[in-house]
């Protein structure tokens, strides 16, 4: 994600996400998970495939001092969500005892753009899950190509979307759920 869509995407979320929990799914550089941070969120989780990547995610946020507030999990997010109840509870995110249950979340969903065209069903039904999951008031922040088929966001929520080429963003509040 360009530095100007980011930064665009932070204001379309309002500007401030304290009291909310972030998941960046498809992490690359970790990026969107500090700047939540930086902008109040109580704790990330980044979902980042390559094991050097996860590693230096993990360093940055080390390095930026913020490593207890951003945990790095080097998994296949798409495979790591079919169980996504079960995994929310490992996290300490849902179940009995969880001291962030009930907080509004924050998920980012910024996959390469080619995973719309080659797991674009796939795409749809993780972000139809999570949402599903999400508790109301939390916020999704998708980024696509600006040519993809608006088509394969999920339904259940009312998507906002603007154009910061070669991108575009989809944002969603959960109002209720879906």
């Amino acid at each position: 994600m360009k530095d100007r869509t980011r930064e665009a995407v932070m204001n379309l979320l309002g500007g401030t996400l304290e009291n909310r929990l972030a998941f960046d799914l498809f992490g690359g550089s970790g990026v969107l998970a500090f700047e939540a941070v930086s902008r109040g969120v109580a704790q990330a989780w980044v979902w980042e495939i390559l094991k050097p990547g996860a590693r230096v995610i993990q360093k940055i946020a080390q390095d930026l001092g913020i490593s207890e507030q951003v945990t790095v999990l080097d998994q296949d997010v798409m495979r790591w969500s079919r169980s996504l109840a079960d995994g929310l509870e490992v996290l300490g995110v849902e179940g009995s005892g969880s001291e962030w249950a009930g907080l509004p979340w924050v998920v980012f969903c910024c996959p390469p753009y080619s995973m719309w065209e080659t797991h674009g069903a796939e795409l749809t039904q993780l972000l139809s899950d999570w949402g599903r999951a999400a508790p109301a008031g939390s916020l999704f922040a998708v980024e696509l190509a600006h040519r993809t088929d608006l088509s394969l966001l999920p339904s259940g929520l009312d998507w906002g979307v603007r154009i910061y080429a070669p991108a575009q963003i989809a944002v969603a509040e959960v109002s209720r759920s879906f």
